[in-house]
C-alpha cells in the first residue's frame, strides 16, 4: 500500500470512530413548547442524521447539520440524538443531549366560563406558582372581570421563568325565562302550580321547585282546617306557603316565587256591610280586601225589587262606588249581593247585604 492511499485508510478510520455531539454539549431545561434550534459538531463534509424520544415533540426543519426542534407541551425528561456518516460513509456512534422540559400554564377555575344574559364573569386561576401574568387583552382587569364572549389569552411567568400563554373561553348563553301566577289563595286539598313564559326556552333547561319536583309543574298536597294546623302535605291550608321555582341553562339560572295564601272560608270572609259614597274621601266605595285572592271572582248587587244595579264580572278589580250600571246614584239604602268566587273549587256562592249609608 502507497503512502497516499494509506493516508486515506488511517482518515476513513479516525472518521468511523468520530462521534458527534451539539453545540450545546451540556444537559439542558427548556421551556414546554419551545421551538429551538440545534447545531451538530462533527467533521466536514459529513452527514446527520437525528432521533427524538417519543412524546418529546416533533423536528420543525433539517439542515444537515442543524435541526429545529418543536418541543411538546408535556415536562419531562428526553432525549435528542444525533448520528454522524463521515464523508467516506463510516457510521459513528449516537450522541445524546438530555433536555428537561420545565413549564406550567395557568389552570383556571373552569375550562370554559358562561356568561347568563347581559351579566359577567370572573375569570380565576391559581397564582401561586407564578412571578407575573397579564391579559393579552389590556382591557380586562387584574380581577378578571369579562362581559364579553370570546377566547382570551393570559401569559404568565413561571418560577423556572418560561413565558407562556394560556387560553380560556368566554361563552354567552340567554337567560333562561320562568314565572308563576301573582299571589292568591287556594281552597284545595290538590292542586297544580305551573311554570310560566317557558316557550322559549331551550329544551334542556331544567325546573326546580321548592316540593322537590322537576318539570314544568308541580302538584300540591295540602292539608289543616283552619282549625289546627298540622302540616301533612306539601302545603298546610291555614299558614301562608311560600312556593318557587327555578330555570337552569348552561349554569344561568332564573327564578320567581309566589305565595299560596291561608284559606279563608267564605263564611269567615269578613265582607264589609255598609259603605258611605259621599265623596268625603273616607269610606267611600265597598272594599272586599279577600277579594284580591280570588283574581276571577264575580260580583254582583241587587235592589229590593231583583234589578241588578251592579256587576263585576271577572275580578273585583274596581270597587263599587254606589252608582248604578249607567252611573247614577242609588239611594240609601240596603242591597243584596252575590259573589262567586270562581277559583274552580268553590261551588256555593257568598251571599249577604250591603247598605248604603250618605
Amino acid at each position: 500500500m502507497n503512502k497516499k492511499n494509506l493516508i486515506s485508510y488511517l482518515a476513513a478510520i479516525l472518521y468511523s470512530l468520530a462521534v458527534p455531539s451539539f453545540a450545546q454539549e451540556a444537559d439542558v431545561r427548556v421551556c414546554i413548547d419551545a421551538r429551538i434550534l440545534y447545531a451538530a459538531n462533527g467533521f466536514e463534509g459529513s452527514t446527520y442524521e437525528y432521533s427524538l424520544d417519543e412524546g418529546a415533540g416533533a423536528f420543525i426543519q433539517t439542515h444537515n447539520d442543524s435541526i429545529i426542534v418543536q418541543w411538546s407541551n408535556a415536562p419531562g425528561f428526553y432525549r435528542l440524538g444525533v448520528r454522524e456518516t463521515s464523508l467516506y460513509g463510516c457510521e459513528g456512534d449516537w450522541a445524546f443531549l438530555n433536555v428537561e422540559l420545565v413549564g406550567e400554564r395557568a389552570q383556571f377555575t373552569q375550562s370554559t366560563y358562561n356568561i347568563c344574559g347581559d351579566s359577567c364573569v370572573y375569570v380565576d386561576f391559581d397564582k401561586s406558582n407564578f412571578l407575573a401574568w397579564e391579559w393579552v387583552n389590556k382591557t380586562i382587569p387584574e380581577d378578571g372581570r369579562i362581559t364579553v364572549p370570546g377566547r382570551y389569552e393570559l401569559r404568565t411567568i413561571d418560577q423556572n421563568h418560561c413565558v407562556l400563554s394560556s387560553f380560556v373561553d368566554v361563552v354567552q348563553t340567554p337567560m333562561p325565562k320562568v314565572a308563576l301566577p301573582p299571589d292568591t289563595m287556594i281552597c284545595s286539598t290538590n292542586f297544580t302550580l305551573y311554570a310560566l313564559n317557558t316557550q322559549n326556552n331551550p329544551f334542556e333547561t331544567v325546573y326546580t321547585w321548592s316540593t322537590g319536583e322537576t318539570g314544568l309543574f308541580a302538584n300540591i298536597i295540602s292539608s289543616g282546617s283552619n282549625v289546627k294546623s298540622v302540616m301533612i302535605g306539601d302545603r298546610n291550608m291555614d299558614v301562608d306557603t311560600r312556593y318557587w321555582v327555578t330555570a337552569e341553562l348552561n349554569g344561568c339560572v332564573a327564578s320567581d316565587t309566589m305565595t299560596i295564601r291561608a284559606c279563608v272560608i267564605p263564611d269567615r270572609m269578613n265582607i264589609p256591610n255598609t259603605f258611605t259614597p259621599n265623596d268625603d274621601g273616607d269610606n267611600d266605595t265597598w272594599i272586599i280586601r279577600v277579594l284580591q285572592d280570588y283574581p276571577h271572582a264575580s260580583v254582583e248587587v241587587f235592589d229590593r225589587w231583583n234589578r241588578r244595579v251592579f256587576i263585576a264580572p271577572n275580578g273585583y278589580t274596581t270597587p263599587w262606588n254606589g252608582r248604578d250600571t249607567n252611573g247614577r246614584e242609588l239611594p240609601m239604602e240596603t242591597y243584596y249581593y252575590i259573589i262567586h268566587l270562581n277559583d274552580g273549587m268553590s261551588q256555593i256562592p257568598v251571599t249577604g247585604t250591603i247598605t248604603i249609608i250618605r
